[in-house]
Protein backbone atom coordinates (compact mmCIF):
# COMPACT_ATOMS: atom_id res chain seq x y z
CA UNK A 1 0.00 0.00 0.00
CA UNK A 2 1.70 3.49 -1.50
CA UNK A 3 1.58 5.48 1.81
CA UNK A 4 2.57 8.92 2.16
CA UNK A 5 3.70 10.78 5.62
CA UNK A 6 3.06 14.44 6.12
CA UNK A 7 5.98 16.24 8.39
CA UNK A 8 5.37 19.83 9.37
CA UNK A 9 9.17 20.82 7.56
CA UNK A 10 9.67 22.40 4.48
CA UNK A 11 7.75 21.52 1.96
CA UNK A 12 8.71 20.99 -1.60
CA UNK A 13 6.74 21.61 -4.57
CA UNK A 14 4.26 18.77 -4.94
CA UNK A 15 2.66 19.30 -8.39
CA UNK A 16 3.81 15.70 -9.45
CA UNK A 17 3.45 13.66 -6.56
CA UNK A 18 1.83 10.75 -7.27
CA UNK A 19 -1.82 9.32 -5.55
CA UNK A 20 -1.06 7.44 -2.39
CA UNK A 21 -3.40 4.92 -1.47
CA UNK A 22 -3.16 6.46 2.59
CA UNK A 23 -1.84 9.67 3.69
CA UNK A 24 -0.71 9.73 7.39
CA UNK A 25 -0.41 13.02 9.18
CA UNK A 26 2.09 13.27 11.40
CA UNK A 27 1.19 15.25 14.33
CA UNK A 28 0.82 18.83 12.82
CA UNK A 29 2.42 17.86 9.66
CA UNK A 30 -1.59 17.18 8.97
CA UNK A 31 -2.39 20.99 9.04
CA UNK A 32 0.45 21.47 6.64
CA UNK A 33 -0.79 18.84 4.20
CA UNK A 34 -4.45 20.47 4.36
CA UNK A 35 -2.90 23.82 3.53
CA UNK A 36 -1.87 21.83 1.05
CA UNK A 37 -4.69 20.55 -0.40
CA UNK A 38 -4.26 16.79 1.16
CA UNK A 39 -6.76 15.39 3.40
CA UNK A 40 -4.99 12.84 5.86
CA UNK A 41 -6.93 9.56 6.53
CA UNK A 42 -5.15 9.16 10.10
CA UNK A 43 -3.40 11.57 12.06
CA UNK A 44 -0.24 10.15 14.21
CA UNK A 45 1.86 11.64 17.07
CA UNK A 46 1.79 13.01 20.26
CA UNK A 47 -0.48 15.63 19.02
CA UNK A 48 0.82 18.52 20.74
CA UNK A 49 1.10 21.02 17.81
CA UNK A 50 -1.75 19.51 15.72
CA UNK A 51 -5.02 21.51 15.62
CA UNK A 52 -7.43 19.36 16.67
CA UNK A 53 -10.02 21.54 15.10
CA UNK A 54 -8.83 20.96 11.67
CA UNK A 55 -9.40 16.89 11.83
CA UNK A 56 -12.13 14.61 12.88
CA UNK A 57 -11.53 12.47 16.39
CA UNK A 58 -12.18 9.34 14.80
CA UNK A 59 -9.08 10.24 12.66
CA UNK A 60 -6.70 11.39 15.57
CA UNK A 61 -4.34 8.56 17.16
CA UNK A 62 -2.63 9.76 20.28
CA UNK A 63 0.66 7.78 21.17
CA UNK A 64 2.37 10.49 23.71
CA UNK A 65 5.32 8.30 25.21
CA UNK A 66 8.25 10.24 24.51
CA UNK A 67 11.03 7.36 23.54
CA UNK A 68 10.56 7.77 20.17
CA UNK A 69 9.75 11.04 17.96
CA UNK A 70 6.35 11.16 16.27
CA UNK A 71 7.92 10.01 12.77
CA UNK A 72 9.09 6.96 14.53
CA UNK A 73 5.43 6.13 16.08
CA UNK A 74 4.13 6.82 12.41
CA UNK A 75 6.85 4.58 10.67
CA UNK A 76 6.07 1.97 13.48
CA UNK A 77 2.53 2.52 12.45
CA UNK A 78 3.12 1.74 9.32
CA UNK A 79 4.88 -1.06 9.81
CA UNK A 80 2.60 -3.10 12.43
CA UNK A 81 0.06 -2.51 9.09
CA UNK A 82 1.37 -3.69 6.25
CA UNK A 83 1.75 -0.54 4.97
CA UNK A 84 5.39 -0.88 3.27
CA UNK A 85 5.56 1.49 0.35
CA UNK A 86 6.47 4.89 2.33
CA UNK A 87 6.85 8.39 0.96
CA UNK A 88 7.86 11.36 2.98
CA UNK A 89 7.25 15.24 2.62
CA UNK A 90 7.89 17.92 5.43
CA UNK A 91 11.06 15.78 6.51
CA UNK A 92 13.42 18.81 7.30
CA UNK A 93 13.86 22.62 6.72
CA UNK A 94 13.07 23.92 10.92
CA UNK A 95 14.80 22.69 14.01
CA UNK A 96 18.20 21.34 13.07
CA UNK A 97 17.41 18.72 16.41
CA UNK A 98 14.10 17.17 14.89
CA UNK A 99 15.91 16.78 11.79
CA UNK A 100 18.74 14.77 13.20
CA UNK A 101 15.83 13.04 15.37
CA UNK A 102 13.93 11.97 11.79
CA UNK A 103 16.90 10.83 10.12
CA UNK A 104 17.40 8.58 13.50
CA UNK A 105 13.72 7.42 13.16
CA UNK A 106 14.41 6.18 9.45
CA UNK A 107 17.69 4.62 10.18
CA UNK A 108 16.04 2.59 13.07
CA UNK A 109 12.77 1.78 11.27
CA UNK A 110 11.70 -1.88 10.44
CA UNK A 111 13.75 -2.98 7.58
CA UNK A 112 10.41 -3.89 6.04
CA UNK A 113 10.09 -0.51 4.55
CA UNK A 114 10.69 0.90 1.36
CA UNK A 115 11.43 4.17 1.97
CA UNK A 116 11.70 7.85 0.64
CA UNK A 117 11.95 10.71 1.18
CA UNK A 118 11.07 14.14 -1.36
CA UNK A 119 13.60 16.81 -0.37
CA UNK A 120 13.96 20.35 -2.12
CA UNK A 121 16.01 19.47 -5.34
CA UNK A 122 16.59 15.49 -4.68
CA UNK A 123 14.95 12.33 -3.52
CA UNK A 124 16.80 10.35 -0.39
CA UNK A 125 16.03 6.83 -0.36
CA UNK A 126 16.87 4.46 2.64
CA UNK A 127 18.89 1.46 1.55
CA UNK A 128 18.76 -1.76 3.76
CA UNK A 129 20.48 -5.17 3.09
CA UNK A 130 16.88 -6.62 2.52
CA UNK A 131 16.67 -4.19 -0.41
CA UNK A 132 19.59 -3.40 -3.41
CA UNK A 133 19.20 -0.07 -4.50
CA UNK A 134 18.58 0.21 -8.39
CA UNK A 135 18.52 3.76 -9.73
CA UNK A 136 17.85 5.36 -12.91
CA UNK A 137 18.68 8.64 -13.73
CA UNK A 138 20.52 10.63 -16.45
CA UNK A 139 24.97 10.49 -16.73
CA UNK A 140 26.39 13.31 -14.77
CA UNK A 141 23.32 12.80 -11.85
CA UNK A 142 24.78 13.74 -8.79
CA UNK A 143 24.31 11.20 -5.88
CA UNK A 144 25.50 10.99 -2.99
CA UNK A 145 25.36 7.94 -0.06
CA UNK A 146 25.73 8.19 3.69
CA UNK A 147 25.60 5.72 6.51
CA UNK A 148 24.95 6.59 10.59
CA UNK A 149 27.68 3.27 11.17
CA UNK A 150 30.28 1.65 9.39
CA UNK A 151 28.43 -0.90 6.70
CA UNK A 152 29.44 -2.50 3.51
CA UNK A 153 28.42 -0.67 0.66
CA UNK A 154 29.12 -1.73 -2.91
CA UNK A 155 27.95 0.42 -5.69
CA UNK A 156 28.21 0.10 -9.47
CA UNK A 157 27.61 2.35 -12.40
CA UNK A 158 28.80 5.65 -10.30
CA UNK A 159 32.09 7.80 -11.01
CA UNK A 160 33.87 6.27 -7.82
CA UNK A 161 32.15 2.68 -7.30
CA UNK A 162 32.52 1.87 -3.49
CA UNK A 163 33.38 -1.50 -2.69
CA UNK A 164 34.26 -1.82 0.99
CA UNK A 165 32.99 -0.24 4.44
CA UNK A 166 31.07 3.21 4.50
CA UNK A 167 31.96 4.95 7.73
CA UNK A 168 29.89 8.24 8.86
CA UNK A 169 32.02 10.60 6.76
CA UNK A 170 32.23 13.00 3.99
CA UNK A 171 33.31 9.94 1.10
CA UNK A 172 30.19 9.55 -0.73
CA UNK A 173 29.33 12.96 -0.88
CA UNK A 174 29.33 14.11 -4.59
CA UNK A 175 29.41 11.24 -6.86
CA UNK A 176 27.85 11.07 -10.33
CA UNK A 177 26.65 8.70 -12.65
CA UNK A 178 28.11 7.16 -15.50
CA UNK A 179 25.38 5.00 -17.06
CA UNK A 180 21.43 5.16 -17.24
CA UNK A 181 21.12 2.89 -14.43
CA UNK A 182 23.35 2.54 -11.06
CA UNK A 183 23.26 -0.03 -8.07
CA UNK A 184 23.79 0.28 -4.58
CA UNK A 185 23.60 -2.37 -1.78
CA UNK A 186 25.01 -2.48 1.88
CA UNK A 187 25.10 -5.00 4.54
CA UNK A 188 23.07 -2.54 7.06
CA UNK A 189 21.60 0.72 6.62
CA UNK A 190 22.46 3.92 4.47
CA UNK A 191 20.79 6.69 2.36
CA UNK A 192 20.89 7.43 -1.24
CA UNK A 193 20.45 10.53 -2.10
CA UNK A 194 19.71 11.67 -5.76
CA UNK A 195 19.93 15.29 -6.62
CA UNK A 196 17.31 16.13 -9.14
CA UNK A 197 18.73 17.45 -12.89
Amino acid sequence: MATLLCLPGKWPDISGLPKFDFVVGVDSGADVAIERGINPNLIIGDLDSVNRDNHPTENLLENSEQEDNDLAKALRFCSEKGMTSICIIGFSGKRSDHELGNYAALHNANHDLDIRVILDGMIMHRVVSENDFHGVAPIGTLVSIFSFEETQVQTSGLKWNINGILGFSSRGVSNQSTAPTFSISTSECIFVMIHES
